[in-house]
């Protein structure tokens, strides 16, 4: 577990305190504190999903700070009862060491349990995110100016008017995830990262509410937010290399091939194409189904990774 934190590298980090302060059976944590966890990464869930739903071309790095940003609104300790507190903690980190010169991770999330302030156990997960393109809006790989840090916010003439250019966006089922590649490079470095560590990966799907989804650019009146019925999505690196199996390299998945593509848990309805974001963090990494458990008594494993600039969100819960 020290070698795999050390060699980590990620940007952003949640973190979830659940701290029970009698002794109350720690993992039977009471309803009412998953309920308002779970309703916190629904919000966010929305609110992600809202903002590709109105701004197709918004970047998938911006997305991810969003997620930061959603939990860095509840900075305090929160009290349920006399027995239970929860905490969450959103911090964010940029550059660090990399595995092969990649972030094979731009999200982590940890949940800690602890029992009259001494940590019992923590579970962690790493997400690497991935954006929904709609069918109309082009990805250009790289700047054709290598243009970096503020050097972004500089257009050209050309840049400036194909941006605010009037056009209907579409974001359909054939709508793909135009920065995943099969096999491509990063691919291959998550992949030694698992194997390496023994440890399961995950994609974060960013998704529009609704499939199919048409919008107007520029923006002329923001339209009020739908259900989400679709939304954010998790999907392990496993189950989606196997249904991409039979596709050549450097394949680009849309949607569908998820949706329609993947088996086991992801073929009930509730599931369709990944489970929802919040499903994922409460019902199954909290209810220990997924992730990585250590039950360590101290934050030696987890101040290495902070050292080295190792995780991304971190989920805290304190009885």
């Amino acid at each position: 577990m020290n070698k795999l934190l050390m060699v980590f590298s990620g940007r952003l980090y949640i973190y979830l305190r659940v701290d029970c302060h009698n002794n109350l059976p720690m993992y039977e944590v009471p309803l009412e504190i998953k309920e308002f966890i779970k309703g916190h990464f629904a919000n966010c869930n929305a609110q992600l999903s809202y903002d590709l739903s109105v701004f197709p071309g918004i970047r998938e790095e911006s997305l991810d700070n969003l997620f930061i940003s959603h939990f860095s609104r509840t900075p305090g300790p929160i009290k349920f009862d006399p027995n239970w507190t929860l905490r969450i903690d959103a911090h964010f980190i940029g550059g660090g060491r990399h595995y092969y010169n990649w972030e094979v991770a731009d999200i982590g999330l940890m949940i800690i349990f602890r029992r009259k302030g001494r940590i019992i156990r923590s579970k962690m997960v790493f997400l690497q995110s991935k954006k929904l393109y709609p069918t109309s809006i082009k990805h250009i790989p790289t700047d054709p100016y290598f243009r970096m840090g503020m050097g972004r916010l500089l257009v050209t003439e050309e840049e400036h008017l194909e941006m605010v250019k009037s056009r209907t966006v579409k974001f359909e089922e054939s709508s793909k995830y135009k920065v995943f590649k099969k096999n491509n490079e990063q691919q291959k470095a998550m992949s030694s990262f698992q194997e390496r560590f023994d440890v399961t990966m995950y994609y974060l799907f960013y998704n529009p509410l609704v499939l199919p989804h048409t919008i107007k650019s520029p923006l002329e009146e923001r339209p009020e937010m739908t259900e989400n019925k679709i939304g954010c999505r998790v999907v392990t690196k496993k189950y989606l290399d196997e249904a991409l199996e039979t596709y050549s390299n450097n394949y680009i998945p849309s949607y569908g091939d998820i949706k329609y593509m993947l088996a086991g848990d992801y073929s009930n309805v509730e599931h369709t194409a990944g489970w929802r974001l919040e499903y994922f963090a409460i019902d199954l990494m909290m209810g220990c189904k997924e992730g990585i458990i250590d039950d360590s008594p101290n934050f030696r494993t987890h101040f290495k990774s902070f050292y080295h600039k190792n995780l991304v969100l971190f989920p805290q819960l304190y009885q």
